[in-house]
């Protein structure tokens, strides 16, 4: 994923007395910093709900959702998931934690031999500034200088008008809350909780939410024992298998996920294979990725 956007052209002090201008200037800088900060509560804190096949025309997007500890949307990201056309386009939209009205819309356009950066700042309903810059490669478009954007299709530019990019991140939002019906009912609400990992057994019954940044909830027994440790990052194991370790108050656990598929009591398939050792005790089961 492209690196957080580097920083508005606009920047730069304004010249003469145009109070216009150097409005423009202060708004995108402030929502510059707030971007900085968005993206790095991403990386830190934030909640991922995680959705694919959107439909984008002819070709279906993958979506990813960030959103605060309190469930407020932050970051939507949207990416060619299909066949890939002579033009694929990133784009992300930065929402105001506030109101959840769009307040920057950005993308990456990839070319044969060109990459642009395509970026759209919003003040309420009004489009405050808008820039591009291009180079041959990601790496070089780094350091390529940004002038002002303008569109060849004002009209019908979506990105132009904060009610349309207001529109499409419903319908993001929507996408990435639906319930996916290859998952339990208690899977699916893990899942809107941020979980990325979940997993099932019975010896007896048991079950394993991962929740990265927050915590890593076993229950066993059919629900009689609930046990949250703390998240701790995945480390890659044994055939590319993802393993957690973890402990809490003299509890320890550690989570293999193996991709390999597994088929449960009911006959119903998984993508991942899982085996738990909880206090020593070992379990197997099967589990599915939420991403």
């Amino acid at each position: 994923m492209f690196a957080a956007c580097a920083g508005p052209s606009s920047e730069k002090k304004a010249e003469g007395s145009d109070s216009t201008i150097a409005a423009e200037i202060e708004h995108t800088t402030d929502i510059s910093a707030y971007i900085e900060n968005i993206d790095d509560q991403a990386a830190k804190s934030g909640r991922m709900l995680v959705s694919h096949n959107f439909a984008m025309g002819d070709n279906s997007a993958g979506l990813v959702g960030i959103y605060s500890a309190t469930g407020k949307p932050l970051r939507l990201y949207l990416y060619p998931e299909s066949h890939l056309p002579v033009v694929s386009t990133e784009s992300w939209i930065y929402l105001d934690s506030l109101n959840g009205q769009p307040m920057m819309f950005r993308e990456i356009v990839k070319e044969k031999n060109t990459v642009r950066e395509n970026t759209f700042y919003y003040k309420g309903n009004s489009l405050a500034y808008s820039e591009t810059r291009s180079a041959a490669d990601l790496a070089a478009l780094e350091n390529a200088a940004f002038t002002p954007y303008k569109s060849a299709t004002p009209d019908s530019d979506f990105r132009l008008k904060p009610a349309d990019v207001n529109t499409l991140a419903t319908q993001v939002m929507t996408a990435l809350n639906a319930e996916r019906k290859d998952l339990s009912k208690v899977a699916n609400e893990m899942r809107l909780k941020g979980a990325s990992h979940w997993a099932t057994g019975n010896e007896p019954g048991w079950s394993l939410a991962v929740i990265p940044h927050e915590k890593i909830i076993y229950t066993g027994n059919y629900g009689a024992d609930v046990v949250e440790f703390p998240y701790a990052d995945a480390q890659k194991g044994d055939k590319d298998a993802t393993v957690f370790t973890t402990s809490v108050k003299g509890h320890t656990l550690t989570a293999t996920f193996e991709v390999k598929r597994c088929t449960d009591d009911a006959d119903k398939k998984h993508e991942l294979t899982v085996t738990l050792k909880v206090d020593g005790k070992a379990l197997r089961g099967c589990g599915d990725s939420l991403y």
